[in-house]
């Protein structure tokens, strides 16, 4: 059983019956794999270092996304934003 489909879906009954390969890896992402399999054995602490920037950076994607939402909210709420000093005050902090 194949598919072209990127992300297929079956039913539960076909999934137990089934192993469900994915042979869509790229060249590139087989080396990234193989090069984070080389360097947690070879160097441990880059790799954890590695692993503390990704974790960090997905800590300050969520902030900025709250942050963004917080301020598109205040702008959606407001009518006069010039008007309003809890408008300002709020946007500055978020700012």
């Amino acid at each position: 059983m194949s598919t072209k489909l990127r992300n297929p879906h079956y039913l539960p009954e076909v999934s137990t019956k089934v192993t469900i390969l994915n042979f869509m890896i790229t060249y590139e992402g087989l080396c990234d794999q193989l090069l984070g399999i080389l360097v947690a054995k070879e160097e441990p602490e880059l790799e954890q270092k590695k692993s503390d920037l990704v974790r960090e950076q997905a800590d300050v994607r969520k902030s900025l996304t709250t942050t963004e939402n917080k301020m598109l909210k205040v702008l959606s709420e407001v009518a006069d934003i010039l008007g309003d000093d809890g408008a300002i005050q709020t946007l500055m902090q978020a700012g």
